[in-house]
């Protein structure tokens, strides 16, 4: 009954649409494909003579209708545009009623029209940058990919950019690098805008749980990003200037749509995971002591000498099956001078501990307003809301996977470990914590662009990302002693309140000049204001009177803290484009920036840039004299100095000390020297020159992108060793050092088939790397296993090198084997990888079903297996330990367990000889399976839709390494700049299925 009654009102409502009035006007429909017959999105569909236009939905279909007045059976143009296909012009007969007209585009392999809006001050079209600005389809992408966050987005879609999960557990954060690491002691981080507004990007979870953290980056919403553009290199210098060292990633929305109608879409998706690792066992010898011993519910009865092993996490069951469930909407349209975006989106993610989850909801709303044609109005407010529960685990000897590994198989039974590594340490005690993020983050935007002349314009835009984060831990009070103190088993809780507000301001104009038909010049003049401050305040409470009342307020001691911190930076910018006939292009550019880092009487610092692109496939002798197979061919090459500014160091600091007062008793404020300060300090500067080259062949079926970057990081900030006589508890910081990185991206697109029943697309991208210090003054080489030393890598590792075996006798007589290490500290593997790769096949069969495919690839790189060095060496728990005289060979066992002596016969400690545990990490992974089937029309129209499509896919379905630990994509600590894997969860497979509806 209800849905007959709701198939007659969407009749009724169909009736009354524009499609309903086909008695009075004339509607197009249809859809708009590739060659490869995929859905072609966004899509421009005009008649420009009759002044009608709209867009293709998700779906690729579109809705175009002319008014009555204009409909008189006469024969008119259908222009269809996009950026990356070929235009096309199709004649149509526009008479009253329904006509349908499907159209398929041509792909272009180089685009080289496309705009681009991030690394550029005056024109925006890719070929007139002298810099390869990084682009992903995000929206497209989201599409056919199981992505839920932006690091799925961003993982290994471009060259030179290495996106590094730190964990499997839910809700935790990645490691991000362009183009290598550019610093030592500052952020390797990229800088993150959103639409042009400085975000919150930080790996930020300010309730410690051991190793990891969440990161603002999972607060965003794929389903509401249109585009990611990535600056890898100098074309950063003019708008981002002296902090863009480590590049930028530009977030764009999705907009409005003005003049292109309305369109609403509908997405459900529930994706699956489970833990497919097993964890390793704990292994022990059983003594007479627990032979005897009826507790022992391993060893009573045994024979002395009996070999056991025992998994409690295997036992007690400890993870659970995870799930994620998604629900978003979004509608979109726009009339002849306005555009809408509205969208409003939750889900929901279950980790695989029980006190592990992610819950995010988020609603948007973008405007767009043409007043007049000289003036253009953007506004845009984001809400967000992110809870994300964490639980004890990753580096956390106290977590589930430290209870676990590290535990003795011999206490299972009737002791109070019951095979755990501390007594009490049941999954009920863990699961029984709370550390909760509760975070609100509040993203106003505002844009003005006016056009009073035809040779002017500017724009003025100011934004804010605005984050509220409530964070509480609580060990509940309880009788069991589960935490192994008194203070914690009486109850704890801690509270903390941030506020990070972040304020971007800026304006930028446009002055252009026709010297002639052929020649242009654009010179774009602006400057960029960015503030920051953040006010943390914490308190902790001891000895709760019960459970319910978990305020710190009701517990028997508090403590509390505060911090405030406030950074602005300024910067005026200018850029000069040249344009000689639209083929030849010259950058020259220029940033003056202060930050308040470095106090009021600092100078400013100057960023250049320079560069050049020449579409040398337009010029009349080439298109001439080339083969036919021969397409579009663009030369490049672009220089430019970036930087990087510490948040303290410059400026003389003190720290709050009590003292006691002679006179009187009690205490008064007093001060202590904490930082000496360096008035001379500066940002670190980073030169870099990139060469290039965009090709296209064999009639665009061929796209090949093929980069050379050399980038000289200097003056990097070091800490220097002061006397201690000084009474300064902090070194100096001064600029020291020099790293250089330098290497090719290369990323091809090819057409290998394309018919109408069948296509099938690839696309492969690389990237090496070379990664060294050069230089670090006066500094000696410090660290032990991750090094910092001139001719290495970053943080490369290193160890007392394995040189050789020797026999010896021992003190008792007897002859056995140790090893012979070198002196000193040496070289043993990258922290980097030097090598990554990305192979991407998509195949479309009928223009409905498409299957894509994602292998990853990382080479010559090393990771530290803490885990098992731990297991082995301290606690003596794992196999290798336990049963070394049965699964290793004495060679390998004294590599891992000694004796170890230098060549000139000095005794070097156990833990100074690591290289068993520094093993390599190359691996290759099937990073993303999906198949994706459009509905039939008549099967979407059935659902009222005007496309539907339904999507199953795969993550992280397969891998290969030689790696023996958990992952060796892994990093134990969020804020580790590090690859070490202690006590990490490895990343899940995960299964996904989604519908996605257009209407």
């Amino acid at each position: 009954m209800l849905r007959g009654k709701f198939r007659l009102a969407v009749a009724v409502a169909l009736l009354v649409s524009p499609a309903g009035l086909s008695a009075q006007t004339a509607t197009i429909t249809g859809n708009v494909r590739s060659q490869a017959q995929a859905p072609v999105r966004g899509a421009y569909v005009a008649i420009p003579d009759l002044e009608v236009s709209t867009l293709t939905n998700d779906a690729g279909s579109f809705l175009l209708v002319v008014p009555a007045d204009r409909a008189r059976g006469q024969q008119e143009t259908l222009v269809i545009r996009q950026i990356g296909y070929r235009t096309q012009e199709i004649t149509v007969t526009v008479s009253p009623g329904v006509h349908r007209q499907d159209i398929t585009l041509q792909e272009e392999a180089i685009t080289l029209d496309e705009v681009v809006v991030t690394g550029t001050a005056g024109r925006q079209e890719r070929r007139a940058q002298s810099a390869l600005v990084a682009s992903i389809d995000a929206a497209r992408t989201a599409q056919v990919a199981p992505v839920t966050s932006v690091t799925n987005l961003l993982q290994a879609r471009v060259p030179g950019v290495s996106v590094q999960q730190s964990s499997g557990t839910s809700g935790t954060a990645q490691s991000i690098r362009i183009r290598g690491a550019a610093s030592i002691s500052l952020s390797n981080e990229p800088l993150v805008f959103i639409d042009g507004v400085r975000a919150d990007s930080r790996n930020r979870q300010i309730i410690d749980v051991g190793g990891q953290g969440g990161t603002r980056l999972n607060d965003l919403r794929p389903d509401d990003i249109e585009s990611i553009e990535i600056v890898k290199g100098p074309a950063a210098a003019t708008l981002y200037g002296a902090d863009a060292s480590a590049g930028v990633i530009q977030i764009i929305t999705k907009k409005g749509r003005v003049g292109g109608g309305f369109s609403q879409s509908v997405s459900l998706e529930y994706n699956a995971f489970k833990n497919d690792w097993t964890p390793p066992a704990n292994w022990a010898v059983c003594s007479a002591a627990f032979v005897s011993n009826p507790n022992s519910e391993l060893c009573y009865g045994q024979a002395v000498g009996t070999v056991i092993s025992d998994n409690p996490l295997m036992r007690y069951d400890v993870f659970e099956p995870g799930s994620f469930r998604s629900f978003s909407w979004s509608g979109r349209g726009g009339g002849e001078n306005f555009g809408t975006y509205i969208s409003l989106g939750a889900d929901t993610e279950d980790g695989m501990f029980p006190n592990n989850s992610v819950d995010r909801m988020s609603g948007g709303f973008q405007f767009n307003f043409l007043p007049s044609d000289k003036v253009q109005l953007e506004a845009g407010f984001r809400l967000l809301r992110t809870v994300t529960e964490l639980p004890n685990n990753d580096n956390n000897i106290y977590g589930y996977l430290g209870g676990g590994l590290l535990g003795n198989a011999l206490s299972r039974g009737g002791f109070a470990q019951d095979g755990w590594y501390a007594a009490n340490r049941q999954k009920d005690a863990l699961a029984a914590m709370v550390a909760r993020d509760n975070t609100l983050r509040v993203m106003p935007r505002i844009m003005v662009n006016h056009t009073p002349t035809d040779w002017f314009t500017h724009r003025f835009q100011a934004g804010g990302d605005l984050t509220r984060t409530q964070a509480r831990r609580m060990y509940p009070k309880n009788v069991f002693g589960w935490y192994g103190t008194a203070d914690l088993n009486s109850g704890q809780i801690a509270e903390a309140r941030e506020a990070a507000n972040r304020l971007t301001f800026d304006y930028l104009a446009n002055l252009t000049h026709h010297f002639s038909d052929n020649v242009t010049a654009d010179l774009a003049i602006g400057g960029q204001v960015i503030t920051t401050n953040t006010d943390f305040t914490s308190a902790t409470g001891t000895g709760l009177i019960t459970n319910a009342a978990h305020a710190v307020a009701s517990a028997a001691q508090r403590v509390g803290s505060q911090q405030y911190t406030e950074h602005r930076e300024a910067g005026l910018l200018t850029q000069l484009d040249l344009s000689l006939y639209d083929r030849f292009f010259i950058q020259a550019g220029a940033r003056l920036d202060k930050h308040s880092s470095f106090g009021v009487d600092a100078e400013a610092f100057l960023s250049p840039k320079v560069g050049f692109s020449y579409v040398i496939s337009d010029e009349n002798f080439w298109q001439e004299n080339m083969p036919d197979f021969f397409g579009t061919l663009r030369l490049r090459t672009s220089y430019g100095t970036t930087g990087r500014s510490p948040t303290s160091g410059a400026l003389r600091t003190y720290a709050t000390a009590p003292y006691a007062l002679v006179s009187g008793g009690g205490t008064a404020a007093g001060v202590l020297p904490q930082n000496i300060g360096n008035y001379n300090l500066k940002p670190e500067r980073g030169s870099e020159l990139e060469l290039g080259f965009d090709a296209s062949f064999l009639d665009e079926k061929v796209g090949l992108e093929v980069t050379y970057f050399n980038k000289k990081s200097q003056d990097l900030i070091l800490n220097k060793p002061l006397p201690a006589s000084l009474g300064f508890s902090q070194n100096v910081l001064e600029n020291i050092g020099e790293v250089v990185n330098s290497g090719f991206e290369v990323a091809a697109n090819l057409n290998l088939v394309t018919t109408d029943d069948f296509a099938w697309q690839f696309r492969t991208a690389l990237a090496t790397l070379h990664n060294e210090i050069t230089d670090l003054g006066e500094i000696a080489p410090f660290g032990t296993m991750n090094r910092i030393r001139e001719g290495a890598q970053v943080r490369a590792f290193h160890t007392h090198r394995l040189l050789r075996y020797e026999e010896y006798t021992t003190a008792a007589g007897e002859t056995a084997l140790r090893g012979i290490v070198s002196d000193t500290l040496e070289f043993v593997g990258n922290l980097l990888p030097t090598l990554e790769a990305t192979l991407a096949s998509t195949f479309t069969i009928k223009g409905n079903l498409q299957v894509y495919a994602q292998v990853d690839h990382k080479s010559d790189f090393y990771i530290y297996n803490n885990t098992a060095q731990f297991r082995e060496r301290q606690m003596g728990t794992a196999e290798k330990w336990v049963r070394r005289n049965e699964v290793l060979t004495e060679e390998e066992r004294v590599a891992r367990f000694g004796p170890f002596i230098t060549e000139g016969g000095d005794a070097v400690d156990l833990n100074n000889v690591n290289g068993a545990y520094i093993e390599p990490g190359d691996f290759w992974r099937l990073r993303e399976v999906s198949l994706t089937y459009m509905l039939p029309d008549n099967l979407a129209s059935y659902l009222f839709a005007r496309g539907a499509s339904v999507t199953l896919a795969g993550r992280n379905l397969w891998l290969s390494t030689k790696y023996t630990g958990s992952d060796p994509e892994l990093y134990a600590q969020t804020t580790s700049s590090s690859r070490e894997d202690f006590l990490t969860m490895p990343t899940p497979k995960r299964w996904v299925a989604r519908i996605n509806l257009q209407f």
